[in-house]
């Protein structure tokens, strides 16, 4: 049985290191959005909570498995199953509504989309040379952000000058000068 915690928790840790290591990844060249959902036989499946949640468990499951074996050789393998079962669904249940759940809904209020930003009035931080990159800073929600800038005309715009958004591509901000 000791076994079975030991993969139970190799697994866990090996899938967590693994999804680390992809997430930055996807996120150093751009790669967004590879949300799926399960289809099987026409019913739609859904998992309530996030898929590191579920890895959690099973880490914490066979970390508690494989201690309660090595502390006391006495107790059953029943017992043992049950009291690593409920610690692991406990610790799982306390990270995903008191950490993961609030994190998520702080993320989702503070960001905005790229629509919502489409015709939002910043201003030039740094100069936008003609045909050249510059910065430029808006605010949304409260919230102060600075993003690269590119003139949509080939015309330089000076630091402090007051622009549009006018489209997102490739995280630069394409911008058009309001000033007269």
């Amino acid at each position: 049985m000791y076994q079975f915690f030991l993969v139970c928790f190799l697994v866990g840790v090996i899938l967590t290191v693994v999804s680390f290591i992809l997430g930055h990844l996807f996120e150093i060249f751009g790669i967004d959005g590879l949300d799926f959902d399960l289809h099987f036989f026409g019913i739609d499946l859904f998992l309530p909570m996030s898929p590191l949640v579920y890895l959690l468990f099973l880490v914490v499951f066979g970390g508690m498995g494989m201690i309660l074996i090595n502390m006391h050789m006495g107790l059953s393998i029943l017992f043992i199953s049950i009291v690593s079962f409920l610690i692991a669904a406990l610790i799982a249940y306390f990270v995903y509504h008191f950490i993961i759940k609030p994190l998520k809904k702080a993320q989702n209020t503070s960001a905005a989309d790229k629509e919502e930003l489409i015709g939002i009035r910043a201003a030039v931080s740094e100069t936008i040379p003609a045909n050249s990159y510059g910065e430029i800073k808006y605010l949304i929600h409260g919230n102060s952000y600075v993003a690269p800038a590119k003139a949509t005309t080939e015309v330089e715009i000076k630091a402090g000058s007051n622009v549009v958004i006018c489209w997102i591509k490739d995280y630069v901000f394409y911008v058009a000068s309001i000033d007269i």
